[in-house]
């Protein structure tokens, strides 16, 4: 029989797990959506306007995904009985995921640009996004692990890709937008900053793999 100390810390993982990529999800939906900024960059709304649907869609589809690529990740990880339920998740999870992906990016190309036809990274998206269903029922652990990966990246980078060159659209006035040049540090910093990340993540990198 289990303490309660280790129900404790199934309960404190479980709940970590979902309120971290529901929280990003909902930051990177606000910052594409727009949030009430003035003209000296400060934040004027309340806290209930961080909560805009459009946001709230965003996180709860990082949710579904996360899942889904945490469930792939157990089943090709593990074996016996923890397997089994891993991938019972998967398929329960998968098609929610992928309903939510299409209706992320639809929601976001209807809104955010002025495009009729899908940009690359949203098509991937999807495209990512079916496989990873189909690859969950075809209980090929390996390719959906990387179908979720895809899936994720991509939606990232779409928002990023929809926000250029504004890093923080704001809806008080087109004038107060964060942009990648009047948020971007000093030429020194940049320039230090860049150095360490050249020397630094190569070294980051090879840890991770030894680590996998």
């Amino acid at each position: 029989m289990r303490c309660a100390g280790a129900r404790t810390r199934d309960i404190a993982l479980i709940a970590g797990s979902f309120v971290a990529p529901l929280l990003i999800g909902v930051a990177l939906g606000d910052l594409l959506h727009g949030l009430p900024i003035d003209s000296a960059q400060n934040y004027t709304g309340s806290l209930w306007e961080l909560l805009q649907p459009y946001g709230i869609f965003t996180g709860v589809t990082l949710v579904l995904v996360c899942a889904l690529h945490g469930a792939t990740f157990l089943s090709l990880k593990t074996t016996g009985d923890l397997r089994e339920r891993a991938g019972l998740l998967a398929r329960r999870v998968a098609p929610f995921a992928g309903a939510f992906v299409i209706g992320f990016k639809i929601w976001t190309h209807v809104t955010h640009t002025n495009e009729f036809f899908l940009n690359a990274t949203e098509l991937l998206a999807i495209l990512a996004a079916l496989a990873a269903v189909w690859l969950v029922y075809e209980r090929r652990a390996g390719f959906s692990f990387a179908a979720t990966t895809v899936t994720i990246a991509s939606c990232i980078v779409s928002i990023f890709v929809g926000l250029y060159p504004s890093v923080m659209v704001s809806p008080t006035s087109a004038a107060f937008d964060l942009t990648a040049r009047n948020t971007a540090s000093g030429p020194y910093s940049l320039k230090v900053m860049s150095v360490v990340a050249l020397i630094l993540l190569p070294i980051v990198l090879a840890y991770q793999t030894w680590t996998y």
